[in-house]
C-alpha cells in the first residue's frame, strides 16, 4: 500500500511544479518532489532507493515524455541520473537519520537537516548535470547556471516539505472550533493580501514588495511554533508558485525569485524550531519547578511525620497501657466474652498503631526498614482482617487470590500492609460511598468488589501484589499524574496515597505499576523481591 501512494503523491507533485522547467528534465523554481524524497530516505533510510528511482523514472515517462524527446543513443542518460539521484538522497537520508530526531525536536535537527540536504544536492547535482550535459542536452558554458537553477529549486523543495514529511506523523489532531477556524482565515487572508500586493495590479515590475510575504509567514512561525512554520512555508510557497504562473513572470527572473523563496523558507524554518525548542524549555522549567515545589512539600511532610511519630508515641503508649489493663480487670471480674473479645481487638489494634508509628519513625529517620522474611500469604491474610471495616463501611467484598507456591519476600510487614492497604481503600473510595451497615460480603454485588492478588513476577526473582477492582476506572487528571504526590479528585484528600506507596515499594527493591482491568475498573501491582533475593531480584 505504502509504494503506490508514494509513487502517486510524488507523479502529482512531479506535474503541478514542472513549470519554468529547463529544457526536458526537471529543474524547475520549485520541486517537491525532492522534499518528499528525502523524508521518505529520512524515515526509511537506503531501503527507499529502489523505490525513488521508480518514482524518478516513471514521472519521466509520463511528465516529460523523455523516450521521445531524446535521441536513442542518450536514452541512458536520464535512467543513469535517476539512479545517481535516488542513491544519493538514499545516503543523505541514512546520514541524517543517525544525525537527528526524525521529529526535529530540536532547532540542531534543523540545521543539520538543511546544511546536509545543501551538500547532498550539490554533490547530486554536479553528477546529474554533468551527466545530461554530456548527453548533450546544455553547453558546458552553462553548466555553472543551470547547476545553480537545480540546486536552489531543490533545496527549496526539502526546506519547505521534508519537515511536513517528517513531522505530519506526530502532529497533534487538528480540533475545529470558532476561534481557531477563525484565525486561520485571517492567517490566509493576510497571505493571499500580501500575494495580491507583490503580484497585483498595484504591483511594480521589480516586485521589490517581496520582503511583505515574510510578515504573516513570521507571525505564524512565532504563534505556532514549528509546526505552523512548515504549514505556512508550504502555503506560502503553493501562493507563490500560483502568482508566478497566473501573472506570468518571465522565466529569466525565476532566479531572482528562487532566491527569495529559499530565503523565506529557511527563514520561517528556524524562526519555527526557535519558537518550539524556546516553549520546550519553558515547559521543562515549568516542570521542574513543580518538582522542586513537591520535593520541599514532601519534606515539609516528613518533618512533620517524623514530629507527630514522637509526639503520638506517648499518648499511644499510655493507651496500650490502659487497654491492655482494661483486659486484665475484665477477665478478674468475670466479664462477658463479648467484651473481653472487644478489648483484646482494641489491644491488637493498638499494638499495630505502636508497630506503625514506629515503622515510620525509624524510617524517617534512618530511611531504612526491618528486611525480615515474609510469607506472602501471611501478608494478605493480614490486610484482609485490617480491612474488615474498610469493606463494611463501603459496601465491598474484599478477597483473597494467593498462588500457594510463592516463596517468602523480604520486606517490613507493616510498610507492605500500609502500602496495600492503601490501595484497597483508593479502591473502595474509587467505587463509591457505601453504608455503616448493610448486608454480608457475600450479598455484595460483583460489580462493588475487590481483590488482593499475588502470583509470580514477570522478573524472576520477584513476586507481583496487588489490588483489582470494578470501579470506574481512573480519571483522566489522576492517569496524567498518577504517581505524583499531592494529585487528587477526592475532596478531603491530600493526594499522597499512590505517592507513598511508590515510595515504600522503591525502597523494598521493586516496582510499581497501574493499568486498566479486562473487565472495567483499575488494577494496581507492585514487585517485591523474594527474600532469597537482593534489591534487584539477584540472588543474596
Amino acid at each position: 500500500m505504502f509504494v503506490p501512494a508514494y509513487l502517486a503523491v510524488h507523479l502529482f507533485l512531479d506535474w503541478i511544479s514542472f513549470i519554468h522547467a529547463v529544457s526536458s528534465i526537471n529543474i524547475t523554481p520549485w520541486n517537491p518532489p525532492a522534499g518528499l524524497m528525502m523524508g521518505v530516505s529520512v524515515l526509511f533510510g537506503v531501503r527507499t532507493v529502489p523505490l525513488v528511482w521508480l518514482a524518478l523514472t516513471a514521472a519521466d515517462l509520463v511528465v516529460r515524455d523523455l523516450p521521445i524527446t531524446l535521441q536513442p543513443m542518450t536514452l541512458w542518460a536520464p535512467f543513469l541520473a535517476n539512479g545517481i539521484v535516488a542513491a544519493g538522497y538514499g545516503i543523505a537520508g541514512w546520514l541524517l537519520r543517525r544525525a537527528i530526531d526524525p521529529g526535529l525536536s530540536r532547532l540542531r535537527d534543523i540545521v543539520l537537516l538543511l546544511g546536509v540536504s545543501a551538500v547532498a544536492v550539490l554533490g547530486i547535482g554536479l553528477c546529474f548535470i554533468a551527466i545530461h550535459t554530456a548527453a548533450g542536452l546544455f553547453e558546458w558554458t552553462n553548466f555553472p547556471e543551470v547547476l545553480l537553477r537545480y540546486w536552489t529549486g531543490e533545496v527549496i523543495g526539502i526546506a519547505v516539505l521534508t519537515p511536513l514529511v517528517l513531522i505530519g506523523r506526530r502532529m497533534p489532531a487538528l480540533r475545529g472550533s470558532w476561534s481557531g477556524a477563525a484565525e486561520t482565515l485571517a492567517q490566509g487572508a493576510l497571505i493571499g493580501f500580501t500575494l495580491w500586493l507583490d503580484f497585483g495590479p498595484l504591483a511594480s515590475s521589480q516586485y521589490e514588495h517581496f520582503y511583505l510575504l515574510f510578515l504573516p509567514a513570521i507571525g505564524i512561525a512565532v504563534r505556532h511554533g514549528l509546526v505552523g512554520a512548515v504549514i505556512a512555508s508550504v502555503a506560502t510557497q503553493a501562493g507563490l508558485i500560483a502568482a508566478i504562473q497566473a501573472t506570468g513572470v518571465d522565466t529569466a527572473r525565476m532566479a531572482h525569485f528562487q532566491l527569495l523563496m529559499l530565503t523565506l523558507a529557511v527563514t520561517i524554518l528556524l524562526l519555527g524550531a526557535v519558537v518550539s525548542e524556546r516553549r520546550r524549555a519553558e515547559d521543562r522549567l515549568r516542570v521542574r519547578q513543580s518538582d522542586l515545589a513537591h520535593a520541599s512539600r514532601l519534606i515539609e511532610a516528613g518533618e512533620m511525620t517524623a514530629a507527630l511519630a514522637h509526639e503520638l508515641n506517648q499518648p499511644l503508649a499510655a493507651t496500650m497501657g490502659y487497654a491492655r489493663a482494661a483486659r486484665k480487670v475484665a477477665r478478674l471480674e468475670g466479664a462477658t466474652p463479648r467484651l473481653t473479645e472487644i478489648l483484646d481487638k482494641t489491644v491488637t489494634q493498638a499494638e499495630r498503631a505502636d508497630r506503625v508509628i514506629r515503622s515510620l519513625r525509624d524510617f524517617v529517620r534512618k530511611g531504612a526498614s526491618d528486611r525480615a522474611p515474609l510469607p506472602v500469604a501471611t501478608l494478605i491474610a493480614d490486610c484482609l482482617t485490617l480491612a474488615g471495616p474498610l469493606a463494611s463501611r463501603h459496601a465491598v467484598e474484599i478477597v483473597a487470590e494467593v498462588d500457594p507456591a510463592l516463596p517468602a519476600i523480604g520486606g517490613d510487614a507493616v510498610q507492605l500492609q500500609q502500602a496495600i492497604l492503601n490501595l484497597v481503600r483508593n479502591a473502595a473510595e474509587a467505587m463509591g460511598e457505601g453504608v455503616d451497615s448493610g448486608p454480608s460480603v457475600q450479598a455484595y454485588p460483583a460489580r462493588r468488589r475487590i481483590v488482593i492478588f499475588a502470583c509470580p513476577a514477570a522478573q524472576p526473582g520477584f513476586v507481583a501484589i496487588g489490588v483489582r477492582d470494578t470501579g470506574p476506572g481512573l480519571a483522566e487528571v489522576v492517569e496524567r499524574n498518577l504517581f505524583a504526590p499531592f494529585v487528587t479528585t477526592k475532596p478531603t484528600g491530600m493526594g499522597l496515597g499512590l505517592s507513598i506507596v511508590r515510595t515504600i515499594v522503591e525502597n523494598h527493591g521493586g516496582s510499581l505499576t497501574a493499568s486498566s482491568g479486562t473487565d472495567g475498573g483499575t488494577v494496581f501491582q507492585f514487585t517485591i523481591p523474594a527474600h532469597a533475593a537482593g534489591k534487584n531480584g539477584e540472588p543474596a
